[in-house]
């Protein structure tokens, strides 16, 4: 059978009404759904299945074929990467999945590290944070991990680019080339620095973290290489950004 032009489908559906080019535009890109959802399933809490994000990415892609306009000068992919994101962005908040005693957890660990800030003149540690509430160093780590997983950001924060990689608003108006000479040699130090952290990880850490980032995996995609379960490669993923989080206080 032979491959139909992107342009004639957007073409048929578009002037015509084609359901079965509207059909093929969605499974063409099927794609870019499980691509956002693959690298959006690290940042969500372990309730959400990664099935969900792709039934709730498939939602922002239908409204992206209905919305988008080929005479544009934007490729379909970013524009739907736009869409997909939002709707999946959309559903989680409407979940509102963090319980009260976590919210309570770290308010109390945010007016704890604003007391100590304005006493001490910098910020504290996890450490100090801990003594000063009374819990554990780890709970208090483990509180604000679960936070950050939590905190879904503005979509109009982002703009991705032909790459699929997501840059802050911010990023586009700084003058990145604009660092000092020092400056270069704080960020290639604090490199090195973050580079002797990973090696110092478990073997089956690195290689988590070498293949999300690196390698540009999925969680699922990882758990078939290392032949464990999606939720063990969650579980791994989290324990590796604990531990640089560790070194990075002591090193840094």
């Amino acid at each position: 059978m032979p491959v139909v032009d992107e342009k004639e489908l957007w073409a048929r559906f578009k002037q015509r009404g084609d359901a079965a080019a509207r059909d093929e535009l969605i499974v063409n890109h099927m794609s870019v759904v499980r691509f956002v959802a693959g690298r959006m399933a690290i940042h969500i809490p372990s309730t959400i299945d990664l099935d969900d994000l792709i039934g709730w990415g498939v939602l922002g892609l239908l409204d992206a074929v209905e919305k988008f306009d080929p005479s544009q000068e934007i490729k379909f992919s970013t524009y739907a990467t736009i869409r997909i994101r939002g709707a999946i962005l959309d559903e989680i908040r409407s979940l509102d999945w963090a319980p009260r005693s976590l919210r309570a957890m770290a308010r109390k660990i945010g007016g704890a590290r604003d007391k100590l800030r304005h006493e001490r003149g910098e910020d504290p540690s996890s450490d100090i944070i801990a003594g000063e509430i009374g819990v554990t160093t780890e709970e208090v780590d483990d509180c604000m991990a679960q936070v950050q997983t939590a905190q879904v950001l503005s979509l109009d924060d982002y703009l991705p680019n032909e790459d699929r990689d997501e840059a802050r608003k911010a990023s586009l108006i700084e003058d990145i080339g604009a660092k000092s000479p020092e400056m270069q040699a704080q960020a290639r130090e604090r490199e090195a620095k973050l580079v002797m952290a990973i090696l110092e990880l478990p073997e089956q850490q690195q290689k988590v973290l070498n293949l999300y980032y690196y390698e540009e995996l999925t969680l699922k995609e990882i758990g078939v290489v290392l032949e464990v379960s999606e939720s063990r490669v969650c579980q791994v993923h989290g324990a590796a950004l604990k531990g640089l989080r560790q070194a990075v206080r002591e090193k840094f």
